[in-house]
C-alpha cells in the first residue's frame, strides 16, 4: 500500500501550493499555525495525507496521548496532510499541506508530495517557516521573504523577494524546493523570526505577521480581526510577565537599538555576530571571573 493515501481527487487549477513543517522550522508553532489558521477560515478540505511510518524515527518523533471528552484515550501519529480550497470566481485555487520534518527517507518523502503537486496544476510553491532570531518582541515581527527565481509567474510580478546566500545545513524546504524546480515551478520562502529569549508555545503576533505577508499570494479572503486581538493581548501579557527581568530588559535595549539600524540600512548581521553578542551579554550578566575559582564547591 503507498504511504500517500487519498480520500478525494479534486480537480484544481492555476493552484498555489503552501506548505509548512512542524520542528526545527516552525518556531512558537508559528509557520503551522498560519497555514491551520488559513484553512479553518476558509473550510479547506482535506483530501489526502502521508502514513508516517517510513518517515519517522518515533524514538525522536514520538505518538501524543491525549484524553477524549468521551473518557476514551486517543494516539496520534505525526501528521502530513493536504487540504484543497477551490476558487468560485475563477481565482487560484490553493493547495495546503502542514506535516511535520521527516527524519527518514526525504527524497521518498518528497517525491510523494510531487506527485499530489504534479496533479493540481501548481503554478507556485510557497513555503512558510518561522526560526528563532535575535529580534526584540518590542518591535514590529520581522518576515523576510525569499526566492532563487527574479519571476515567480504571472499574477505574481509585484513580490520581488531577496536571493538566498545561506550555505549550510538544509531543510526539508530547500529539498522540496529543488524538487518542484526540476518542473520548472517557481518557489517563494516566507520566514517569521521570533525572539529566541522568549519560551512561549505560541507566538500570534509572529502569525498574525506571517499571514499578513501570505495574502498577497492568494485570492482566499481571510479575516485577521481576531488574530491581531489575540497578538495584542499576548503582547500585554508578555510586557507583564518580563516587567522585572531587568537582565532580560537590558539585552532587549541593545537587541532593539540593531534591530532599528538593520530596518534603516535594510541590512542584518551575520549569525556569527548574533552568537557573539549573546554570548558577551550573558558573560557580562554573570560578572568577572574569579581566577581562583576551580568549578569546585565544597562548601
Amino acid at each position: 500500500m503507498s504511504a500517500l493515501q487519498y480520500t478525494e481527487h479534486p480537480f484544481l487549477t492555476n493552484s498555489v501550493f503552501l506548505a509548512a513543517w512542524g520542528g526545527w522550522p516552525d518556531a512558537a508553532e508559528s509557520a503551522t499555525r498560519s497555514l491551520r489558521e488559513l484553512a479553518r477560515q476558509i473550510s479547506a478540505t482535506k483530501f489526502a495525507s502521508i502514513d508516517p511510518e517510513e518517515f519517522y524515527d518515533f524514538g525522536e518523533q514520538r505518538p501524543v496521548i491525549s484524553n477524549e471528552s468521551d473518557g476514551s484515550r486517543k494516539l496520534s501519529w505525526p501528521k502530513n496532510e493536504f487540504y484543497y480550497w477551490k476558487a468560485d470566481d475563477g481565482g487560484r485555487d490553493l493547495l495546503i499541506f502542514i506535516g511535520i520534518e521527516p527524519n527518514l527517507k526525504w527524497r521518498t518523502y518528497t517525491d510523494l508530495i510531487h506527485k499530489v503537486v504534479s496533479e493540481s496544476d501548481t503554478k507556485i510553491l510557497v513555503t512558510v517557516g518561522a526560526l528563532l532570531d535575535s529580534v526584540p518582541h518590542t518591535r514590529s515581527p520581522r518576515v523576510t521573504g525569499s526566492s532563487l527565481n527574479p519571476d515567480l509567474g504571472p499574477g505574481f510580478e509585484h513580490i520581488k523577494y531577496v536571493i538566498p546566500n545561506y550555505e549550510g545545513p538544509s531543510g526539508i524546504t530547500s529539498v522540496l524546493m529543488d524538487r518542484l524546480s526540476e518542473d520548472t515551478i517557481p518557489s517563494a520562502s516566507i520566514w517569521g523570526h521570533s525572539p529566541h529569549y522568549l519560551q512561549v508555545a505560541q507566538n500570534p503576533t509572529l502569525t498574525h505577521a506571517i499571514l499578513s505577508e501570505l495574502q498577497q499570494f492568494i485570492s482566499a479572503p481571510i479575516d485577521l480581526t481576531k488574530l491581531a486581538e489575540e497578538a495584542g493581548e499576548f503582547d500585554e501579557n508578555l510586557v507583564r510577565a518580563l516587567a522585572d527581568q531587568q537582565e532580560i530588559e537590558g539585552y532587549v535595549k541593545r537587541l532593539e537599538e540593531r534591530y532599528d539600524s538593520e530596518e534603516e540600512f535594510h541590512q542584518s548581521p551575520e549569525p556569527a555576530a548574533l552568537v557573539q553578542e549573546l554570548e558577551d551579554f550573558l558573560r557580562q550578566q554573570r560578572g568577572p571571573e574569579d581566577p581562583t575559582d576551580d568549578g569546585d564547591n565544597d562548601d
